[in-house]
């Protein structure tokens, strides 16, 4: 028989981007219209990071953590999937959990996370999830379900079970194929152009629920914010900790192959008057010699640092990355404890 346990949560984010905001959260999340069932309508094979977030349903494990991920367009960029390209830091972006288990995950479930479209991930454990779009065969994919015990969730015909919610096992099907420590694919939801995975239901169809968080003002002006990023993060706890602090934020990348990256960094203010003066604060960190949570000067890792207001309250920084230093400066300092410093003057609480 197998050896199986029920967890409250999981350790922590791991993978690509780690050591940043999201924590380590044990609570259950009781909220209104979490018990609808899902459906397809949010299926599509490119939707960019707008149409991302209109697929992510808007509570308070998804606000502290939705990150995206143009996996195709990153690759393209980048030269290929090699760490050493100009856009190889962000890699993985989207789905940092499986990201060092790639070469696994394909022959186990019938998808390879790194080929795929596009990827985001949202929520903080035990309710985090994850999506892929495109890039797969829907037909193999449940094939290696079934193979692995997947049966169909009596209350979400699409999400395919290989394990209770939050339980871990380290003999079956699934501990066989994948590090017995894995639990991201006790739910899995196949639809024809997605593919949803969580240790949840509601991890596994992150469209579960009422409202949408591409739906919310602040995160839709933060999207309108970054255009049409290659990678991209969006948190209301850029101050750190489990509860939300400091305003929220969004990191991001732009660019092409060929051409620089773009760091952008967008702040949600509650005022234009409020978004002017942070626009103009941050430009004279990014500029000056204060240092980042590692002692380097901002002014050493950014360059080209530009500040403006956009919509009717938020802050926009660009800046290109100085020197040897790699594209996604802001993304790495979300997760390093730099911006913490500069917007609460304390460490994140997500755990590496």
């Amino acid at each position: 028989m197998a050896a199986r346990t029920r967890r409250s949560g999981r350790s922590g984010r791991r993978g690509r981007i780690a050591g940043g905001l999201v924590p380590t959260l044990a609570t259950l999340l009781m909220l209104a219209g979490t018990a609808a069932c899902g459906d397809d309508s949010h299926d599509a094979g490119s939707t960019g990071l707008r149409g991302a977030l209109d697929g992510v349903r808007d509570d308070a494990s998804t606000r502290g953590w939705f990150e995206y991920g143009d996996t195709a367009a990153i690759a393209k960029a980048n030269g290929g999937t090699a760490t050493t390209g100009p856009y190889g830091a962000l890699l993985g972006t989207g789905y940092p959990d499986l990201a060092a288990m790639g070469p696994q995950v394909a022959p186990a479930l019938g998808f390879d996370p790194a080929k795929t479209n596009e990827a985001w991930s949202a929520g903080r454990p035990p309710q985090q999830g994850g999506v892929i779009a495109g890039g797969f065969d829907k037909g193999a994919v449940v094939g290696k379900l079934k193979e692995l015990g997947g049966k169909p969730d009596p209350t979400a015909a699409s999400v395919y079970r290989l394990r209770a919610d939050n339980e871990l096992s380290f003999d079956d099907a699934l501990a066989r194929k994948l590090p017995s420590v894995v639990d991201h694919f006790n739910a899995v939801r196949v639809a024809d152009r997605q593919i949803g995975y969580g240790s949840t239901l509601l991890g596994a169809d992150l469209s579960r629920g009422g409202a949408r968080l591409g739906a919310d003002p602040t995160a839709r002006a933060l999207a309108e914010c970054l255009d049409r990023p290659l990678a991209a993060v969006l948190t209301d706890r850029a101050g750190g900790g489990e509860q939300p602090s400091g305003p929220r934020i969004a990191v991001g990348v732009t660019g092409k192959a060929g051409v620089p990256g773009t760091n952008v960094l967008c702040v949600a203010r509650e005022s234009e008057q409020a978004a002017r003066a942070e626009a103009d604060r941050l430009r004279g960190v990014f500029t000056g010699g204060e240092p980042t949570a590692q002692g380097v000067p901002w002014n050493a890792m950014l360059t080209d640092v530009r500040a403006e207001v956009v919509g009717t309250n938020v802050a926009k920084i660009t800046a290109r990355s100085a020197g040897s230093v790699r594209t996604g400066v802001f993304v790495k300092a979300l997760n390093d404890m730099s911006l913490a410093r500069i917007f609460a003057g304390g460490p994140p609480g997500r755990e590496s």
